[in-house]
C-alpha cells in the first residue's frame, strides 16, 4: 500500500518538477536594444526581408516588420546586428537589370519549280533565297508575309493573319485567303558570352492553303510544323520547309536584341 502510494505521489509531482526546471527565457535586461527603419528604393519589401531576417540575434524581444505599401522594413535588434542587416540591405536594395528587348522578324516564302506571277524577294532575303536554291528543288521564290515583333525574354508571342493568293496562281475572281497563324515561347538567351544567341523553346507555325478542285470548288490544306531553335544576333535561319503539290512553303526567322 505504502509503494503504490509513493508511486502515485512520484507521478503527481514529477511533471510539476519538470515545468518548474523548463522556464521561458526572459527579455533581455543588460544590453539595450536598437532600432530602424530601412526604406527601399528599388527591391520589393517581403523579398529583401526574407533576406536579412536570420541576421537578426532571434532574442525574444527582437523582431522585425514588413511594410509592403511603404517599401519600409522596422527592426528591432542588437546594434551588432542591425549593422549587418544595414550593410546586407545596401548590397541588395539595387536596381533590377533590365533585359533588353528582341525583335523577332519572321519571314513566309513560298517555293515552287515554275514561275510565279508577282513573286518577288527583299534583298535582305537574298542570300537566304541564293542557299535554298542550292539545297532545295524549287528554283522560283517568293514572299508571302513578314511579321514583326518586339518582346523580352520570358515573354511569348502569337498571332495570326491573312496572306495574298496571287503566288498560288488564282486570279483575282478565284482568289482565297491563306490563313496563317504563329506562336513563339520560351524566349531566352543563350549562355554564352563569346556569341550572344537567342533561344526559343517553341516556334509553331500553321496555315491553311486553298486547293482548286476544279468547277469553283475549293478544298483548305492544314500545314504547319513545331520546333525549337537557336539563333546568332541578326542571324537569317530557315527553321521549317513543308510541301503542298509542287510547291513549298519555307519560314525564316532573324532574331535581333536591342541593346
Amino acid at each position: 500500500m505504502k509503494r503504490l502510494i509513493i508511486v502515485l505521489l512520484l507521478t503527481f509531482f514529477a511533471p510539476l518538477a519538470l515545468a518548474q526546471q523548463v522556464k521561458e527565457p526572459d527579455y533581455n535586461t543588460v544590453r539595450e536594444f536598437r532600432n530602424k527603419v530601412f526604406s527601399l528604393q528599388h527591391r520589393g519589401a517581403r523579398v529583401i526581408a526574407s533576406a536579412i531576417e536570420l541576421l537578426g540575434s532571434g532574442f525574444k524581444g527582437a523582431g522585425l516588420d514588413v511594410n509592403e505599401e511603404l517599401r519600409t522594413i522596422t527592426v528591432r535588434d542588437f546594434p551588432e546586428n542591425i549593422a549587418a542587416m544595414d550593410e546586407a540591405v545596401k548590397r541588395l536594395d539595387k536596381p533590377v537589370p533590365q533585359s533588353p528587348d528582341v525583335e523577332l522578324r519572321v519571314h513566309v516564302l513560298l517555293g515552287s519549280k515554275s514561275a510565279m506571277a508577282g513573286s518577288s524577294i527583299p534583298d535582305e532575303l537574298a542570300p537566304v533565297v541564293t542557299q535554298l536554291r542550292s539545297t532545295l528543288s524549287y528554283t522560283h521564290y517568293g514572299l508571302m508575309t513578314t511579321f514583326v515583333h518586339r518582346t523580352k525574354p520570358g515573354v511569348g508571342i502569337e498571332g495570326s493573319g491573312v496572306a495574298e493568293a496571287t503566288l498560288l496562281g488564282m486570279t483575282a475572281s478565284q482568289e482565297r485567303p491563306l490563313v496563317y497563324s504563329y506562336r513563339l515561347r520560351g524566349i531566352s538567351f543563350g549562355s554564352s558570352t563569346e556569341s550572344p544567341t537567342v533561344e526559343i523553346g517553341n516556334v509553331a507555325f500553321s496555315m491553311r492553303i486553298p486547293l482548286d478542285l476544279g468547277s469553283g470548288n475549293y478544298h483548305y490544306q492544314s500545314l504547319g510544323f513545331e520546333t525549337p531553335v537557336t539563333l546568332r544576333q541578326r542571324e537569317k535561319v530557315v527553321i521549317g520547309t513543308t510541301s503542298m503539290l509542287d510547291k513549298a512553303l519555307i519560314i525564316v526567322v532573324t532574331a535581333n536584341v536591342m541593346n
